[in-house]
Protein backbone atom coordinates (compact mmCIF):
# COMPACT_ATOMS: atom_id res chain seq x y z
CA UNK A 1 0.00 0.00 0.00
CA UNK A 2 1.27 3.49 -0.93
CA UNK A 3 0.48 6.11 1.69
CA UNK A 4 0.67 9.86 2.12
CA UNK A 5 1.10 11.33 5.60
CA UNK A 6 0.04 14.97 5.84
CA UNK A 7 1.86 16.53 8.77
CA UNK A 8 4.20 13.56 8.81
CA UNK A 9 7.31 15.18 10.27
CA UNK A 10 5.57 15.93 13.58
CA UNK A 11 5.57 13.87 16.76
CA UNK A 12 2.81 11.41 15.76
CA UNK A 13 3.92 11.31 12.12
CA UNK A 14 7.43 10.13 12.97
CA UNK A 15 5.99 7.36 15.14
CA UNK A 16 3.57 6.35 12.38
CA UNK A 17 6.40 6.02 9.85
CA UNK A 18 8.21 3.69 12.23
CA UNK A 19 5.13 1.58 12.87
CA UNK A 20 4.22 1.42 9.19
CA UNK A 21 7.69 0.15 8.33
CA UNK A 22 7.39 -2.50 11.01
CA UNK A 23 3.85 -3.78 10.51
CA UNK A 24 2.93 -2.79 6.94
CA UNK A 25 6.06 -3.14 4.79
CA UNK A 26 5.91 -2.51 1.07
CA UNK A 27 4.88 0.45 -1.06
CA UNK A 28 6.07 3.99 -0.65
CA UNK A 29 5.54 6.64 2.00
CA UNK A 30 5.17 10.27 1.01
CA UNK A 31 5.43 12.87 3.77
CA UNK A 32 4.01 16.37 3.30
CA UNK A 33 4.96 19.09 5.77
CA UNK A 34 6.21 22.64 5.96
CA UNK A 35 9.35 21.64 7.82
CA UNK A 36 12.04 19.28 6.57
CA UNK A 37 12.48 16.10 8.64
CA UNK A 38 15.11 16.46 11.34
CA UNK A 39 16.47 12.99 10.57
CA UNK A 40 16.68 10.91 7.37
CA UNK A 41 13.51 9.08 6.34
CA UNK A 42 13.46 5.35 5.46
CA UNK A 43 14.61 4.40 1.97
CA UNK A 44 11.05 4.04 0.67
CA UNK A 45 9.91 7.40 2.05
CA UNK A 46 10.22 10.87 0.58
CA UNK A 47 9.53 14.33 1.94
CA UNK A 48 7.63 16.99 0.00
CA UNK A 49 7.61 20.59 1.15
CA UNK A 50 4.08 21.92 1.34
CA UNK A 51 1.04 22.69 3.42
CA UNK A 52 -2.49 21.49 3.91
CA UNK A 53 -3.49 25.03 2.94
CA UNK A 54 -1.81 24.66 -0.48
CA UNK A 55 -3.90 22.55 -2.93
CA UNK A 56 -0.98 22.26 -5.37
CA UNK A 57 1.35 20.65 -2.85
CA UNK A 58 -1.49 18.44 -1.61
CA UNK A 59 -2.03 17.19 -5.16
CA UNK A 60 1.67 16.34 -5.54
CA UNK A 61 1.65 14.48 -2.26
CA UNK A 62 -1.56 12.53 -2.92
CA UNK A 63 -0.87 11.51 -6.52
CA UNK A 64 -0.85 7.70 -6.72
CA UNK A 65 -1.54 7.13 -3.00
CA UNK A 66 -3.82 4.35 -1.78
CA UNK A 67 -4.48 6.04 1.57
CA UNK A 68 -3.88 9.34 3.33
CA UNK A 69 -3.19 9.91 7.02
CA UNK A 70 -4.31 13.36 8.15
CA UNK A 71 -2.24 14.36 11.19
CA UNK A 72 -2.11 18.14 10.77
CA UNK A 73 -3.36 20.14 13.73
CA UNK A 74 -2.37 22.92 16.09
CA UNK A 75 -2.78 23.18 19.84
CA UNK A 76 -1.86 26.87 20.14
CA UNK A 77 -3.09 29.44 17.64
CA UNK A 78 -0.73 32.04 16.19
CA UNK A 79 -1.22 35.25 14.25
CA UNK A 80 -1.27 33.30 10.97
CA UNK A 81 -2.71 29.93 12.04
CA UNK A 82 -6.13 29.56 13.63
CA UNK A 83 -8.11 26.45 14.53
CA UNK A 84 -10.68 27.28 11.87
CA UNK A 85 -8.02 27.72 9.21
CA UNK A 86 -5.95 24.61 9.92
CA UNK A 87 -8.53 22.15 11.27
CA UNK A 88 -11.49 23.08 9.10
CA UNK A 89 -10.28 24.81 5.93
CA UNK A 90 -7.22 22.57 5.75
CA UNK A 91 -9.31 19.42 6.09
CA UNK A 92 -11.68 20.67 3.41
CA UNK A 93 -8.69 21.21 1.08
CA UNK A 94 -7.39 17.71 1.73
CA UNK A 95 -10.76 16.06 1.12
CA UNK A 96 -11.27 17.95 -2.15
CA UNK A 97 -7.82 16.98 -3.43
CA UNK A 98 -8.18 13.34 -2.30
CA UNK A 99 -11.51 12.98 -4.09
CA UNK A 100 -10.18 14.62 -7.24
CA UNK A 101 -7.22 12.21 -7.32
CA UNK A 102 -9.19 9.08 -6.43
CA UNK A 103 -7.69 8.56 -2.97
CA UNK A 104 -10.60 7.01 -1.09
CA UNK A 105 -8.99 5.69 2.12
CA UNK A 106 -8.31 8.18 4.91
CA UNK A 107 -7.27 8.02 8.57
CA UNK A 108 -7.84 11.17 10.62
CA UNK A 109 -6.43 12.02 14.05
CA UNK A 110 -8.93 14.12 15.99
CA UNK A 111 -9.04 14.40 19.81
CA UNK A 112 -11.02 13.18 22.79
CA UNK A 113 -13.50 15.92 23.57
CA UNK A 114 -14.28 16.73 19.95
CA UNK A 115 -17.90 17.83 19.95
CA UNK A 116 -20.24 20.27 18.26
CA UNK A 117 -20.97 21.86 21.66
CA UNK A 118 -17.48 21.60 23.19
CA UNK A 119 -16.28 24.36 25.52
CA UNK A 120 -13.06 24.95 23.57
CA UNK A 121 -12.82 26.06 19.95
CA UNK A 122 -10.03 23.52 19.54
CA UNK A 123 -12.47 20.67 20.14
CA UNK A 124 -15.29 22.29 18.18
CA UNK A 125 -13.09 22.67 15.09
CA UNK A 126 -11.79 19.12 15.45
CA UNK A 127 -15.42 17.97 15.39
CA UNK A 128 -16.09 20.12 12.32
CA UNK A 129 -13.20 18.37 10.58
CA UNK A 130 -14.66 15.00 11.57
CA UNK A 131 -17.99 16.13 10.13
CA UNK A 132 -16.36 17.08 6.83
CA UNK A 133 -14.92 13.57 6.58
CA UNK A 134 -18.21 12.01 7.71
CA UNK A 135 -20.06 13.49 4.73
CA UNK A 136 -17.17 13.36 2.26
CA UNK A 137 -17.89 9.95 0.75
CA UNK A 138 -14.35 8.82 1.61
CA UNK A 139 -13.60 5.63 3.51
CA UNK A 140 -12.44 7.27 6.74
CA UNK A 141 -11.35 6.00 10.14
CA UNK A 142 -11.15 8.56 12.95
CA UNK A 143 -8.97 8.38 16.05
CA UNK A 144 -9.63 10.43 19.17
CA UNK A 145 -6.56 10.09 21.43
CA UNK A 146 -6.08 11.54 24.88
CA UNK A 147 -2.80 13.33 25.64
CA UNK A 148 0.05 11.57 23.82
CA UNK A 149 3.50 10.92 25.28
CA UNK A 150 6.72 9.48 23.89
CA UNK A 151 10.19 10.46 22.63
CA UNK A 152 10.12 14.04 21.39
CA UNK A 153 6.77 14.93 22.97
CA UNK A 154 5.87 18.34 24.39
CA UNK A 155 4.02 16.87 27.33
CA UNK A 156 6.36 14.84 29.53
CA UNK A 157 9.38 16.90 28.45
CA UNK A 158 7.70 20.17 29.54
CA UNK A 159 6.78 18.97 33.03
CA UNK A 160 10.08 17.13 33.49
CA UNK A 161 11.99 20.30 32.63
CA UNK A 162 9.88 22.41 35.01
CA UNK A 163 10.33 19.91 37.83
CA UNK A 164 14.08 19.64 37.34
CA UNK A 165 14.80 23.33 36.79
CA UNK A 166 12.24 25.11 38.97
CA UNK A 167 11.27 22.28 41.37
CA UNK A 168 7.60 23.09 40.79
CA UNK A 169 4.88 21.13 38.99
CA UNK A 170 1.73 23.21 38.40
CA UNK A 171 -1.82 21.94 38.22
CA UNK A 172 -4.72 24.04 37.01
CA UNK A 173 -7.31 24.45 39.75
CA UNK A 174 -7.59 21.60 42.27
CA UNK A 175 -6.07 19.04 39.89
CA UNK A 176 -9.03 16.68 40.08
CA UNK A 177 -9.78 16.54 36.35
CA UNK A 178 -8.90 13.23 34.75
CA UNK A 179 -6.49 12.43 31.92
CA UNK A 180 -5.74 9.20 30.05
CA UNK A 181 -2.23 9.52 28.52
CA UNK A 182 -1.32 7.15 25.68
CA UNK A 183 2.07 6.14 24.30
CA UNK A 184 2.63 7.46 20.78
CA UNK A 185 3.83 4.10 19.48
CA UNK A 186 0.60 2.42 20.59
CA UNK A 187 -1.53 5.06 18.86
CA UNK A 188 0.58 4.83 15.70
CA UNK A 189 0.34 1.05 15.61
CA UNK A 190 -3.47 1.16 15.86
CA UNK A 191 -3.55 3.72 13.05
CA UNK A 192 -1.34 1.57 10.84
CA UNK A 193 -3.46 -1.51 11.51
CA UNK A 194 -6.69 0.37 10.79
CA UNK A 195 -5.64 1.36 7.28
CA UNK A 196 -5.63 -2.28 6.20
CA UNK A 197 -8.79 -3.34 8.06
CA UNK A 198 -12.00 -2.64 6.11
CA UNK A 199 -14.08 -3.11 9.27
CA UNK A 200 -12.61 0.13 10.71
CA UNK A 201 -14.10 2.27 7.93
CA UNK A 202 -16.69 4.68 9.29
CA UNK A 203 -15.62 4.06 12.88
CA UNK A 204 -14.43 6.57 15.49
CA UNK A 205 -12.03 5.18 18.09
CA UNK A 206 -11.28 6.65 21.53
CA UNK A 207 -7.67 5.96 22.48
CA UNK A 208 -6.09 6.03 25.93
CA UNK A 209 -3.37 4.27 27.88
CA UNK A 210 -3.72 1.64 30.64
CA UNK A 211 -4.41 4.09 33.48
CA UNK A 212 -6.58 7.14 34.13
CA UNK A 213 -4.98 9.83 36.33
CA UNK A 214 -6.15 13.00 37.95
CA UNK A 215 -3.79 15.86 37.10
CA UNK A 216 -2.47 15.75 40.65
CA UNK A 217 -1.82 12.00 40.37
CA UNK A 218 -0.04 12.67 37.11
CA UNK A 219 2.32 15.14 38.77
CA UNK A 220 2.90 12.65 41.58
CA UNK A 221 3.85 10.08 38.95
CA UNK A 222 6.42 12.45 37.43
CA UNK A 223 7.93 13.04 40.87
CA UNK A 224 8.14 9.34 41.70
CA UNK A 225 9.28 7.98 38.34
CA UNK A 226 11.75 10.76 37.51
CA UNK A 227 12.96 11.17 41.13
CA UNK A 228 12.14 14.87 41.13
CA UNK A 229 12.35 17.11 44.15
CA UNK A 230 9.41 19.27 43.18
CA UNK A 231 6.35 20.83 44.78
CA UNK A 232 2.90 20.34 43.26
CA UNK A 233 1.45 23.83 43.07
CA UNK A 234 -2.27 24.43 42.33
CA UNK A 235 -2.81 27.44 40.08
CA UNK A 236 -6.06 29.47 40.03
CA UNK A 237 -7.51 29.30 36.48
CA UNK A 238 -8.26 33.05 36.50
CA UNK A 239 -4.65 33.92 37.29
CA UNK A 240 -3.33 31.54 34.66
CA UNK A 241 -5.79 33.05 32.21
CA UNK A 242 -4.17 36.47 32.65
CA UNK A 243 -0.74 35.00 31.95
CA UNK A 244 -2.08 33.12 28.93
CA UNK A 245 -3.60 36.32 27.54
CA UNK A 246 -0.23 38.05 27.80
CA UNK A 247 1.46 35.16 26.03
CA UNK A 248 -1.08 35.28 23.22
CA UNK A 249 -0.35 38.99 22.74
CA UNK A 250 3.42 38.79 23.00
CA UNK A 251 4.74 35.37 21.93
CA UNK A 252 4.73 34.14 18.31
CA UNK A 253 3.80 30.66 19.56
CA UNK A 254 2.47 30.75 23.16
CA UNK A 255 3.09 27.67 25.30
CA UNK A 256 -0.07 28.36 27.35
CA UNK A 257 -3.31 29.77 25.94
CA UNK A 258 -6.81 30.37 27.26
CA UNK A 259 -8.07 27.51 25.09
CA UNK A 260 -5.55 25.14 26.69
CA UNK A 261 -6.79 26.15 30.14
CA UNK A 262 -10.38 25.38 29.12
CA UNK A 263 -9.32 21.94 27.91
CA UNK A 264 -7.25 21.21 31.03
CA UNK A 265 -10.30 21.81 33.22
CA UNK A 266 -12.25 19.05 31.47
CA UNK A 267 -11.89 15.27 31.75
CA UNK A 268 -9.91 13.76 28.86
CA UNK A 269 -10.51 10.02 29.01
CA UNK A 270 -11.21 7.25 26.50
CA UNK A 271 -14.53 5.63 27.35
CA UNK A 272 -14.40 2.93 26.15
CA UNK A 273 -10.69 2.52 25.45
CA UNK A 274 -10.60 1.15 21.89
CA UNK A 275 -6.86 0.62 21.96
CA UNK A 276 -7.48 -2.55 23.96
CA UNK A 277 -11.07 -3.36 23.02
CA UNK A 278 -10.94 -2.86 19.25
CA UNK A 279 -7.24 -3.36 18.42
CA UNK A 280 -6.35 -5.87 21.14
CA UNK A 281 -3.20 -3.94 22.04
CA UNK A 282 -1.57 -3.91 25.45
CA UNK A 283 -0.73 -0.22 25.91
CA UNK A 284 2.46 0.99 27.55
CA UNK A 285 1.95 2.76 30.86
CA UNK A 286 3.38 6.18 31.62
CA UNK A 287 5.40 4.87 34.57
CA UNK A 288 6.91 2.10 32.43
CA UNK A 289 7.88 4.65 29.81
CA UNK A 290 9.42 7.11 32.27
CA UNK A 291 11.47 4.38 33.94
CA UNK A 292 12.70 2.80 30.67
CA UNK A 293 15.41 3.60 28.14
CA UNK A 294 12.69 4.86 25.78
CA UNK A 295 12.34 8.03 27.84
CA UNK A 296 16.04 8.82 27.48
CA UNK A 297 16.16 8.17 23.73
CA UNK A 298 16.27 11.12 21.34
CA UNK A 299 13.21 11.74 19.19
CA UNK A 300 13.08 9.57 16.02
Amino acid sequence: MNITIVGGTGFVGRALIGQWERFSPGGWIRVLSRRKPGKPLPANAEWLAGSIMDPESLSRALEGADAVFHLTGILAETRTQTYEKIHVEGTRNLIERAKALGVRRAVYVSAIGASRDAVSRYHRTKFQAEDLFRWSGLDVTTFRPSVIFGPGDRFVSLFAAMGKKFHVLPVIGPGTNRIHPVYVGDLARAMALSAERPETIGRTYSIGGPRIYTYRELMETFIASLHLKALILPQPPALLGLGATLQEWILPVPFLTREMIKMALEDNIAMPNDLSLSFNLNPMGLEAYLESDLYRRPAP
